[in-house]
């Protein structure tokens, strides 16, 4: 195991826009059952696509207990009760011993582990009991994502001391085990993770401080930059929560950050000078059936149609105080064709 490094200092800041934002809106098409836990338990989302746009799986944590599964219309399809995961991701292609298939991670509160679960996707089931519980020795974990470099996988977990911590996995013999590669050291909270295996970026949100940039190879340096900062130095709100990444090739893309302070979602370009895009809200339909969304945590997007009312990919997010009618938290699915329109991003 190598031994823990902290951020490096020098730390470049890439750009420093103006404070002033512009928010249009858009609204939830679809929204998922309640969680049926009262006060704050629904948190964090990942998209899990299938053989067709119908197969798809949108698995929610509900960290007082469990983990649900729910389908394109929102209904619970399956529960996984147990733990209390706070986080949640998925890559496709995992070498179980039964083939290859989507790993889950979750981050887990109850002993603070990452438990990686194998997902069925020909049953299009999550199994109930995790295959690998690795222990982080964070204090509380919050966040938790899955990449490649190369063929390796990889896992990253946060922690509420802004501990950042990596591990490569590798399968013998079936078995799995894990080589912790390194530490950063941000030094307040820090949730929101994901990986961009493409370009080779790691991107974690310090909840008050902005959102971090580092390369995903540790080979390649621990130094952080930060993308953008909170408010008045920059376009983000404090609890800078869930970040995701919408793809498509040749590097273009954008990155979808929760500013849970202000419950609202900034959108950057997916890779360097990451410029900002714009800022939009999710409000109530025109319908007043689904109500608009506050203080989200979690965030998730996949770039790949799901049907016809999703056919430029879907958008997955938490919302803190679910209403229309007054219900505990659940989920939100947005038509990502309708954030395009809204800040006038190129199809």
């Amino acid at each position: 195991m190598n031994k823990p490094v902290s951020l490096l200092a020098g730390i470049a800041l890439l750009h420093v826009a103006s404070p002033a934002w512009s928010e249009p809106v858009v609204s939830a098409i679809v929204e998922t059952e309640p969680v049926g836990i009262d006060g704050d338990a629904a948190d964090d989302s990942v998209i899990v696509s299938g053989e067709t746009p119908y197969d798809t799986r949108v698995i929610g944590t509900q960290k007082k207990g469990g983990l649900y599964v729910y389908d394109l219309k929102g209904r619970v399809v399956q529960d996984v009760m147990g733990g209390r995961p706070n986080n949640v991701d998925a890559r496709p292609g995992f070498p179980w011993r039964e083939g290859h298939g989507h790993v889950v991670a979750t981050s887990d509160r109850s002993d603070n582990s990452v438990r990686l679960y194998r997902y069925d996707d020909r049953a299009k089931r999550l199994e109930p009991t995790a295959r690998v519980v690795l222990l982080t020795g964070f204090e509380e974990v919050y966040g938790v994502t899955v990449g490649k470099i190369g063929e390796t996988f990889v896992i990253v977990a946060t922690d509420k001391d802004g501990d950042v911590a990596q591990w490569s996995l590798t399968m013998k013999a079936g078995e799995i085990s894990a080589l912790e590669t390194r530490r950063l050291k941000l030094g307040s909270i820090a949730e929101g993770c994901v990986i961009d295996d493409e370009a080779g970026n790691l991107f974690v949100s310090q909840e008050l401080e902005g959102l971090w940039r580092f390369a995903l190879d540790p080979a390649r340096g621990n130094e952080g930059v930060l993308v953008d900062r909170v408010a008045p130095r920059g376009n983000l709100a404090e609890d800078v929560e869930g970040v995701t990444i919408w793809t498509a090739p040749g590097l273009k893309g954008y990155l979808i950050v929760s500013a849970q302070g202000e419950s609202r979602f900034n959108v950057y370009d997916r890779v360097a000078p990451f410029a900002y895009r714009g800022t939009f809200r999710i409000v109530s339909n025109a319908q007043g059936t689904i109500d608009g969304v506050s203080e989200t945590d979690g965030v998730e997007v996949s770039s790949r149609s799901v049907g016809p009312r999703f056919p430029r990919g879907l958008l997955v997010v938490q919302d803190g105080d679910n209403t229309l009618p007054a219900e505990t938290q659940n989920f939100k699915y947005v038509s990502w064709a309708d954030v395009e329109k809204a800040l006038g991003l190129a199809p």
